[in-house]
């Protein structure tokens, strides 16, 4: 992954056409109630368009470099089942149509979601609300319960570098514990959303290529590409991150290596020109989706002739049951 722009022309091109040729001509553009958001082109300001939940509130045990907790403060608190189905009702209540349930990892590395997911489970069956669940580590009884359940997507962040996992999130765990994760949520029926954090070590590219690889052993349903962006208040705050066109080149592996799998530009990815260049770039390389688009990338897939459509739900679930309407 360390080819210059002029030598991946040829991938770009190749990236797109197949993008093309798989899903037509469309893209989904995605702005969940995680923040209030405004463009020229989408304005949203509803936390419970499709509210983000903490299971474990501001709560995380263990202060990763790059977050330290920071964002499940921001998530909406609801740390016990009945406090999330009360949550779940309000979104009903206000037109959302869907939820992503997170929540801080524990020292084994996992959401302890267990004593939850018979609400979920509820949720899915009485209401019918879109449900996405971060879930760190996945362990045994966890994903039989969240097959049980219903599910529509599983995300959890996956490492291809050891060194990352011990140094950045603190871990006692090998990348083998990812990709165990993502066999028992194949074997169980859980749709598998996995996340590529770019540039996570520090700004360095390292394990990313590892972790396309990973993925693409397990058929996910999703492959969602972001980008460590260094917030206020965190070890990290003042690391470089990767550049536009690193990120472009691991959504040229992801898209390359996985043609029948839709890829995402997700949420998290640094703010200003560089998020400009990244959409433009991430685009041509041929994402399906982006969360939180920016006003100039949205209209570089127009001027490229896309069909867009725009979503107030996860970018996970394009072309799903939280799709939106079109905006071209």
């Amino acid at each position: 992954m360390t080819a210059p722009k002029a030598e991946l022309e040829p991938l770009f091109e190749q990236a797109w056409t197949q993008s093309r040729q798989r899903f037509g001509n469309s893209i989904s553009l995605n702005v969940p109630g995680m923040v209030s958001y405004e463009t020229e082109h989408i304005a949203e300001d509803d936390p419970f368009r499709f509210p983000s939940i903490s299971i474990t509130g501001p709560a995380c045990s263990l202060g990763c470099e790059h977050c330290d907790a920071k964002m499940v403060e921001t998530m909406i608190p609801a740390t016990t089942p009945k406090a999330l189905w009360e949550m779940f009702l309000k979104t009903v209540e206000r037109g959302g149509t869907g939820c992503l349930v997170s929540g801080g990892s524990t020292l084994a590395g996992d959401v302890p979601l267990l004593r939850f997911i018979p609400t979920i489970k509820r949720a899915k069956q009485e209401l019918g609300l879109a449900i996405v669940v971060h879930t760190g580590v996945v362990y045994e009884e966890v994903a039989a319960a969240l097959g049980e359940a219903g599910i529509d997507g599983a995300m959890l962040d996956i490492m291809g570098s050891n060194d990352t996992i011990r140094e950045i999130y603190h871990l006692d765990l090998m990348k083998e514990a990812f990709e165990h994760s993502m066999e028992l949520l194949n074997r169980h029926g859980v749709p598998l959303m996995p996340h590529i954090v770019v540039g996570l070590h520090r700004g360095e590219l390292r394990g990313e290529a590892e972790a396309v690889r990973m993925i693409a052993r397990y058929n996910p349903e999703r492959v969602m590409v972001v980008a460590f962006k260094p917030l206020l208040g965190t070890p990290m705050e003042n690391s470089p991150t990767s550049t536009p066109l690193e990120i472009a080149r691991v959504v040229l592996a992801c898209r390359l290596a996985m043609p029948d799998t839709p890829v995402i530009m997700g949420c998290a990815r640094p703010p200003g020109e560089h998020k400009v260049e990244t959409d433009r770039l991430v685009i041509r390389a041929g994402v399906n989706g982006m969360a939180y688009p920016s006003e100039e990338g949205h209209d570089f897939a127009r001027e490229l002739g896309l069909d867009i459509s725009v979503s107030s739900g996860c970018c996970c679930l394009m072309n799903d049951k939280a799709r939106g309407g079109c905006c071209n």
